[in-house]
């Protein structure tokens, strides 16, 4: 069976498949701008090439035999397929690339991403996306190492020498408890007050120092976990507001109204990229549509350096 079902053609399918649909040769012959006899022997060759009888012909039209039906939604998934395999090959002869990778620290976790990886969704639909979370420089680490085509971070003040960047504004960060947490009956709470108290700080060990605040704290790497520990009363934490929206949602925690600065507390977010790394087209589509995720999602994007056009250029 292997060697005659290896010569089975899409015209054989396709014919096949609109015989059914019309029920007659000639019908199919219009239908896909053929002569009657192509179609005949298109059919005849697959009858042939199946050991199997798709049509009966002892009438004045030929009727489809139960073989036949059973086989039309499995030939029109061979068809519709081989369709999907040419529009991704078109789409990568473009330039579109087969995977983009994404790393986020979550603090900086944008709360329209999941609009525009919908948006990417329909326009790059071949092009598969794989988005991590990552901690402190261990996400700087991951696109120097060409393991993230682009990471989310915290603005640093210097960055490696192989990775170029972008400032893309500024991300809201939320200060919450649970319920049962003595500062949640709080009016107005000050730096002081949050100092009195166990801090949760989604960070390593050996980086905490960048957010502590308080002088007893926990580290987790996961900004959930982080905030299961607020809820349970362990202590306060940090979390942007999409990440915070369910707890906030159900009740299990509360934002404090901090009485300074903090009130509005934002961490500027850049994003990173490797000089070494060419672009495709839908990493230049994403990094462009980043410029909107901090802002007015419908503002104009950031401008992109020359270097993630051109990684050749610096």
């Amino acid at each position: 069976m292997k060697e005659t079902v290896d010569q089975i053609s899409v015209e054989q399918l396709r014919a096949f498949i609109t015989a059914c649909e019309k029920g007659s040769f000639s019908a199919a012959a219009r239908e896909l701008g053929k002569v009657q006899s192509v179609v005949s022997t298109q059919i005849q060759n697959l009858e042939l090439d199946l050991n199997l009888s798709l049509f009966d012909r002892t009438g004045k039209y030929p009727v489809a035999t139960e073989a036949a039906g059973l086989l039309l939604p499995l030939a029109r998934q061979v068809i519709a397929q081989m369709k999907r395999f040419q529009q991704a090959a078109a789409s990568y002869q473009a330039g579109e690339e087969s995977q983009l990778r994404l790393a986020f620290e979550e603090l900086v976790m944008p709360d329209r991403l999941n609009d525009i990886l919908a948006a990417f969704a329909e326009r790059f639909p071949f092009t598969q996306v794989v988005s991590n979370t990552a901690v402190d420089n261990e996400i700087i680490a991951m696109v120097a190492n060409g393991e993230a085509d682009f990471a989310f971070v915290t603005s640093r003040d210097a960055y490696p020498e192989e990775i170029d960047f972008t400032n893309l504004g500024q991300q809201k960060v939320l200060i919450l408890v649970g319920r049962e947490h003595p500062l949640s009956q709080a009016n107005i709470v000050s730096l002081n007050d949050l100092g009195k108290y166990r801090q949760i700080i989604t960070a390593s060990a050996t980086s905490h120092k960048r957010w502590q605040l308080s002088a007893q704290i926990w580290t987790c790497d996961s900004l959930l976990q982080a905030m299961e520990l607020a809820h349970r009363g362990v202590g306060w934490v940090n979390a942007p507001y999409e990440a915070a929206r369910p707890f906030l949602k159900t009740g299990k925690l509360i934002e404090l109204n901090i009485n300074n600065a903090l009130t509005s507390w934002s961490l500027g977010v850049d994003l990173l990229w490797s000089t070494k790394t060419p672009q495709g087209v839908g990493a230049k589509w994403f990094a462009r549509e980043a410029g909107r995720l901090y802002g007015k999602y419908y503002s104009e994007p950031v401008a992109l350096p020359e270097s993630i056009v051109n990684p050749d250029s610096k």
